[in-house]
């Protein structure tokens, strides 16, 4: 009866982790493509989708980079947009979620061609400070700034804000910090899990 019971629950708990590993792939994309172009990039651009599949030495690859890594459940396949305008590479579109104290966040990244970040917007977030006003105003710190200049905002650690960080996001700082390791994130995987794909759109 005990053993039973025991697998029971190894069963249950067994389930549990595989669907919170497939919610949480299934959140790290962009929901409407079209309308993420239209609010980062405006009108008159196309895109194509590139899938890969990120592995778990991707995921070590970006250890090795930042003082932090993805999600162990985001070793699976995911998208990345390639944006054109006239016939000509423009910019790339990804989406990353991450776990916040007010639950699963979704965020939108718009990167340009030379991997700075071009902007942000929020999918899904339920924090009150999740509003416009914030939006735009980290937006305006972050945008085109490369993956060192986004690194010098966090701490050596990567759990806080620099000095230099905490005098840039003097408002809503720690919903500043998840956009940043968010940005920072998402950065490093497309340059280590895309790095071929990239290679020939840009040799193309």
């Amino acid at each position: 009866m005990k053993q039973r019971k025991l697998f029971t629950l190894i069963v249950l708990m067994a389930t549990q982790v595989l669907m919170n590993s497939s919610a949480y792939a299934a959140f790290c994309s962009l929901r409407d493509p079209v309308s993420a172009m239209q609010i980062l990039y405006k009108d008159g651009y196309q895109y194509r989708s590139i899938v890969t599949t990120v592995t778990e030495q991707d995921r070590l690859a970006v250890k090795e980079k930042l003082p932090f890594t993805i999600h162990q459940s985001e070793v699976s396949k995911h998208t990345l947009y390639v944006l054109y305008k006239e016939g000509q590479h423009a910019g790339f579109l990804q989406a990353r979620s991450e776990w916040a104290k007010w639950g699963l966040v979704e965020i939108a990244w718009g990167i340009n061609l030379d991997r700075s970040l071009k902007g942000f917007y929020f999918q899904r977030c339920r924090s009150p400070e999740c509003n416009d006003i914030v939006v735009a105003s980290i937006n305006k710190q972050l945008q085109n700034k490369s993956f060192n200049e986004l690194k010098s905002l966090l701490s050596a650690n990567g759990e806080t804000l620099s000095e230099i960080g905490k005098k840039t996001f003097k408002k809503s700082p720690t919903l500043a910090l998840l956009v940043l390791r968010s940005g920072l994130k998402t950065l490093a995987i497309t340059d280590i899990s895309w790095a071929r794909d990239i290679k020939k759109i840009e040799g193309s």
